[in-house]
Order: C-alpha cells, then sequence, then structure tokens
C-alpha cells in the first residue's frame, strides 16, 4: 500500500488531467473524417494476483496520436472504439485511489482536514511507469497487467 503525498497526488492528478484533455482534443481533432482511427482495447488488471477492484488504466501515447482512459471494475477494463487509443505505441499508467479513513491537513486551506487518500498500485505502474502497450489496427488488442506490490528487486552485478 503506498501512501500519496501532495506532491506525488498533485502530479499524478496533473498527469491525469493531461491525459483527458489530450483525449478531448484528439477527439475534437479527429472525431470526424479525416481524424485518426480510433480501435478498441479491452484487458484484465490485477494486483498480487488478486483482480483489481477498481481504477483506470490510461494509454499516454508515445509515438500514437491519442490518448485514452479506462475504467477498470472487478479485474477488467475496456475502451470502446470511439473512446479507445488510435494505432501505436503507448505508455500505460494504471491508478487505484482509495481512502484510508484519516483526515489530514488541507494543504489548500488551513485549518481545516482531508480525506487521506493512497494509491493501490506502486508508482511504476503509473506515475514512473515501466508499462507499455502496442496497440494495432485490426488486431485484438487485449491487455493483461499482472501487477505486485513488492519491491523492485535490484539485479546487483557480480565482480570476479
Amino acid at each position: 500500500m503506498h501512501k500519496t503525498n501532495n506532491h506525488q497526488r498533485s502530479s499524478l492528478f496533473r498527469r491525469l488531467s493531461l491525459a483527458a484533455c489530450l483525449a478531448g482534443v484528439a477527439c475534437l481533432g479527429g472525431c470526424g473524417d479525416g481524424g485518426p482511427e480510433r480501435v478498441a482495447v479491452t484487458g484484465k488488471v490485477s494486483l498480487d494476483g488478486k483482480p483489481l477492484p477498481k481504477g483506470k488504466v490510461t494509454f499516454v501515447p508515445l509515438d500514437g496520436p491519442t490518448a485514452a482512459v479506462a475504467e477498470v471494475r472487478d479485474g477488467v477494463f475496456r475502451a470502446e472504439g470511439s473512446d479507445g487509443p488510435a494505432a501505436g505505441r503507448y505508455q500505460v499508467e494504471i491508478v487505484a485511489i482509495e481512502a484510508t479513513g484519516k483526515q489530514i491537513p488541507n494543504p489548500d486551506a488551513p485549518g481545516t482536514t482531508i480525506e487521506e487518500e493512497r494509491d493501490l498500485v506502486p508508482e511504476r505502474y503509473n506515475v514512473r511507469t515501466e508499462l507499455v502497450a502496442e496497440v494495432r489496427p485490426g488486431a485484438d488488442n487485449a491487455f493483461e497487467f499482472a501487477l505486485s506490490s513488492e519491491p523492485q528487486r535490484v539485479k546487483k552485478s557480480r565482480r570476479r
């Protein structure tokens, strides 16, 4: 379980907002004739072997022309063709924000509190994502993301 500090939350919010804006701008520019053809994407997301109860999967363009966001429910996500990404390579960011039940000082309104939140998904799958997917026209475009909350092991090099 990963607590989200204010800087991380702000950074994550900016990235999700950017992805939503990119998707909206791409749709404005591509929702008629001549725009990139979007395709449906589907998939599964698990964390430590269990389906992710809820969250979001964002396809951030590496060389694709459009971003896309899909809701995760009970470990499954789907973006229909009209909302999906166009063909291309994407960084994939997965978030699952939940309330901790604790109240913390509100950084935007001194003297007040807000509910603390945390992201169940480690940063290496969102803010510092290592996930990449290639969306292909006419393909199945079904992806499976098996995430682990265990810290990543660093490979040590041996000297001889």
